[in-house]
């Protein structure tokens, strides 16, 4: 049982370093991408909102596909997809090419993400939040590296940023094989969480669409900054390599807050305050940006931590709120489509609005606006009130 945990922790940790790399990859080398392929921003916005769009509409059929196969095997298949589509990369010859690629990729991480939350609800029930803490963790080291070493793997394989976006299929290269094994450990030949229970999405809670909503938004801030901010930086008179900088800080910056977030739980476990604390973090980095000319590496702090802690517990709240694995799955597919969907309109706004205007800062005053209004909504879902959801109160 010990040694099964252990596989079974790990397989988490290396899932969770596929489903970042494919989008958050290519903002390093964005400015050579526009360049080579002659791509506007608001083109170039789409390498991340098309994934983002394709993760929201294939996270609708996780549930079914978890009900209908084994749950393992599917979270297999798709980390392979995500892999192969990775690596076709490398043969990028067109803008309509590329975004194919992220299509695919999108696909791979709309299914996998949502299963994974009934993953961790089946197999680790007593210790979630500290499971989405690593789980959590590991997407942002993932997402890091990506952005950390996409730049020299460009100069360093054949100065091509086709190579450098290629390589990180490397991950999935490695986590195939232990979720090959997880398939062969897993409880039944159907997996625990794929009960004979209809995999319908909570469309009728009114609980599950504040939740989705309150997902979309925190989407939306989070991957604005994670596209735009290197260019953000670039446009306030910095260099591209600093721009560089500040992106991979901002994301390393996450860390604490993904990695002490269960900790931080038990000590004070109201989650109203957290939302208001890490919101506010992330509008004090926006602020920064937007009004003032301190160093650019203060606000991708307060962003990184921000946005760390609130995606978090984006993935804690439907296992929270549900009392099944079925359910958090289920729970999940709705946040994480719907909710990504909202979320994939933001980089692409962004986009527009900067080859509209010519200038990022309307779009940090939209953002900091949306700030305020993820707060409101945090509010509203932690509300200690009694939902209709298997009697489970809200925390």
């Amino acid at each position: 049982m010990v040694n099964r945990n252990v596989l079974f922790l790990f397989a988490l940790i290396l899932a969770a370093f596929n489903l970042r790399p494919g989008i958050t990859s290519v903002s390093p080398v964005l400015h050579g991408i526009t360049k080579e392929l002659g791509m506007s921003s608001t083109s170039a916005s789409l390498l991340t909102s098309i994934p983002l769009l394709c993760f929201g509409f294939c996270s609708l059929f996780a549930g079914r596909l978890a009900n209908r196969y084994q749950s393992e095997k599917v979270i297999t298949f798709f980390i392979a997809c995500i892999g192969i589509a990775t690596f076709l990369r490398i043969f990028t010859n067109s803008s309509l090419y590329l975004l194919i690629t992220a299509l695919l990729i999108g696909a791979g991480i709309g299914v996998v993400s949502p299963l994974l939350s009934g993953f961790i609800k089946s197999y680790f029930p007593e210790k979630a939040a500290s499971m989405i803490g690593i789980y959590s963790t590991s997407m942002v080291v993932g997402a890091s590296i990506s952005i950390g070493l996409t730049t020299p793997l460009q100069h360093w394989l054949n100065h091509s940023w086709k190579n450098g976006l290629a390589f990180w299929s490397v991950f999935a290269l490695f986590a195939l094989p232990l979720w090959l094994m997880v398939t062969k450990q897993s409880h039944t030949p159907k997996s625990k969480f794929s009960q004979k229970r209809k995999a319908s999405l909570p469309l009728k809670n009114k609980e599950a669409w504040l939740l989705t909503s309150f997902v979309g938004l925190v989407t939306l801030l989070f991957y604005c900054f994670a596209a735009w901010l290197p260019a953000i930086v670039e446009e306030k008179g910095w260099t591209p390599a600093f721009g560089g900088l500040a992106g991979t800080i901002a994301m390393i910056a996450q860390l604490p807050a993904t990695l002490l977030l269960p900790s931080l739980l038990r000590v004070l476990p109201n989650k109203r305050f957290w939302i208001t604390f890490f919101t506010l973090s992330v509008i004090v980095g926006l602020s920064l940006l937007c009004f003032t000319n301190v160093t650019p590496i203060i606000s991708s702090i307060c962003l990184g931590i921000g946005g760390g802690g609130l995606v978090s517990l984006t993935l804690l709240l439907p296992i929270d709120k549900t009392a099944s694995p079925i359910e958090a799955s289920n729970w999940s597919a709705m946040t994480q489509a719907i909710g990504y969907m909202i979320g994939a309109v933001g980089p692409f706004i962004i986009g527009f609005l900067h080859d509209y205007l010519g200038s990022f800062v309307p779009t940090l005053y939209l953002l900091i606006m949306m700030g305020s209004i993820v707060i409101l909504l945090g509010w509203k879902i932690t509300k200690p009130v009694k939902v209709k959801v298997e009697g489970i109160p809200a925390k």
